[in-house]
């Protein structure tokens, strides 16, 4: 099965590309960030991942423009030719009356 996987803002920098097909070993978004971490290398795994190994904070993942919060977390499964995208949070700007 083949995914595609999306960064944006400065991730694409930190973690080395802006859209990567990957061929998925496993079936779910934990299996793909496991492979990512094995193929990008630390680089990859300490930005999404704690020190816990657990999905930081901040990192905000989609599949096919869905929220892992409104799906199955870590364990949603994919299918092939999902859009997978992972960005920070977007934040900043002013709001005034």
């Amino acid at each position: 099965m083949h995914v595609v996987v999306r960064t944006i803002g400065p991730f694409t920098e930190t973690l080395g590309f802006h859209q990567l097909t990957i061929t998925l070993k496993g079936r779910t978004v934990s299996d793909l960030l496991t492979q990512l971490c094995e193929e990008r290398g630390k680089g990859f795994c300490n930005t999404v991942f704690d020190e816990e190994g657990n999905l930081r904070r901040y990192i905000k993942l989609l599949v096919n423009g869905r929220g892992l919060h409104v799906l199955q977390g870590l364990d949603t499964p994919l299918s092939d030719g999902d859009v997978i995208a992972i960005f920070p949070p977007v934040a900043g700007g002013t709001f005034s009356f």
